[in-house]
Parts: structure tokens; C-alpha cells; sequence
């Protein structure tokens, strides 16, 4: 029986890239499919769960592209966590914490994708809230690994940073908003930002580190398929 060899690199490259490119494409579409019904859309007014809980092609289109996501996603994290054992090598209690935040985060996607707010509001609330401190926690200790490793370019952890940045100011600005402090609109841009700054970091992290040639660590870049 023939074994295949499986680069860790490549794999994280192949799966990264088709990641960003489904999320492109599902936000791309969804927006397209929107606009007929809301001539008004502005990434300054419309939220994205906006155009989710826009019943018929926004809602299908949206729903169903987040969710596949969700999953690759989390293979994404796991393969990056592989990789770093090129440079670092395997480290137990980091990987175990990296893979259950990225579980906890991967939940609430799917929880606040699944349930618009208009069909449960509490259910969609808690996935938010599992999704963007999930991903909070989760990008601060990849940025902070990827900043310790003087292998790795800075826009690496640059990227995870800018993530943790929107994604605070975006959790922020919509706790003043339930508390009457702010617009509705006033977050807006800054759940955009967040999806601005997790498709570049997808894009960065899968071409980066997708580069076979950036070994530091022989002989641990392979797994077997």
C-alpha cells in the first residue's frame, strides 16, 4: 500500500486560499443579491448579519458560505499550529489552548450564522459574543507566538494584531450601542473592518507560511495522508 506524503506548507496554502476566496466570494455575492431589495446598502449603515437575516438569496447565499467557512477555518488554525512546529517546535499547552479557543470561536460562527436575530435574538447574541472574543483571544496569542519567532516576517503578527484591534473596537461600539450610549450605525464600519482583516490575514498567513522553503526545522513539516 502506497503512503502519500502530505506537505503541511502546501496544504495550508491550498486551503487557506480557497478559504479567502469563499469568503470573497460569498460576501461578494450576498451583496450583489441584496442590493435589488436595499439600493440604500452602504458598509456605513448595512451590517453584515444584515444582509443574513434578509430573507431569500442574501440569507441562502450568506448563511450557507459563512458556515462551510467555519470548519475551514478552524483546519486553517489547526495546520498553522503544524507549522509553527517548523520553528518552534511542538508546544502541548499552547496547541491544546489554541485549538479549544479556536473550537469555542468556531461555535459561535455557526450559532450566530444558523440563528438570524430576527428567529432568536438571545441565540444569535451568544454566538456573537463565542465568535469575536473567541477570535480576541485567538489572534492575540497567534500574534504574540508569530512575534517570538524571529524566523517569521512581522506582517504576520502585524495582521493578527489588526484583527484583535477591529474586533474589540467592533465588540465595544456594540455594547454602547445596547446601552444607548451610540447609533445603531456607529459600528457598521468596524464589523467591515473585521471582515477586511480576516480575509487579509487568511490571505497572509496561507501565502507566508504556505511557503515550502521556509523551513527553520527539518523533517516536520509533513504529515501522513
Amino acid at each position: 500500500m502506497s503512503t502519500n506524503i502530505i506537505s503541511t506548507p502546501r496544504t495550508l496554502r491550498l486551503v487557506g486560499t480557497f478559504t479567502f476566496a469563499l469568503a470573497i466570494l460569498t460576501v461578494l455575492t450576498s451583496v450583489l443579491a441584496y442590493l435589488p431589495v436595499n439600493p440604500d446598502f452602504s458598509i456605513f449603515t448595512t451590517y453584515l448579519s444584515d444582509i443574513g437575516d434578509t430573507a431569500g438569496w442574501p440569507q441562502i447565499l450568506f448563511n450557507a458560505g459563512t458556515i462551510l467557512a467555519a470548519p475551514l477555518r478552524y483546519l486553517i488554525i489547526i495546520l498553522l499550529i503544524i507549522r509553527f512546529r517548523d520553528f518552534i517546535g511542538r508546544k502541548k499547552g499552547y496547541e491544546i489552548a489554541v485549538f479549544v479557543i479556536g473550537a469555542i470561536s468556531t461555535v459561535g460562527t455557526v450559532l450566530m450564522t444558523a440563528v438570524p436575530f430576527s428567529v432568536a435574538p438571545a441565540v444569535h447574541k451568544s454566538g456573537i459574543g463565542f465568535y469575536f472574543l473567541g477570535v480576541v483571544f485567538l489572534q492575540f496569542m497567534i500574534g504574540r507566538k508569530e512575534m517570538s519567532i524571529k524566523a517569521l516576517p512581522r506582517i504576520l503578527s502585524v495582521m493578527s494584531f489588526s484583527i484583535v484591534a477591529c474586533f474589540l473596537i467592533f465588540f465595544v461600539l456594540i455594547v454602547l450601542h445596547e446601552t444607548g450610549f451610540v447609533t445603531r450605525n456607529t459600528p457598521v464600519f468596524w464589523e467591515w473592518m473585521c471582515f477586511f482583516t480576516s480575509t487579509g490575514w487568511l490571505l497572509c498567513q496561507s501565502i507566508i507560511l504556505g511557503n515550502e522553503k521556509m523551513v527553520e526545522r527539518s523533517g516536520q513539516n509533513t504529515f501522513i495522508a
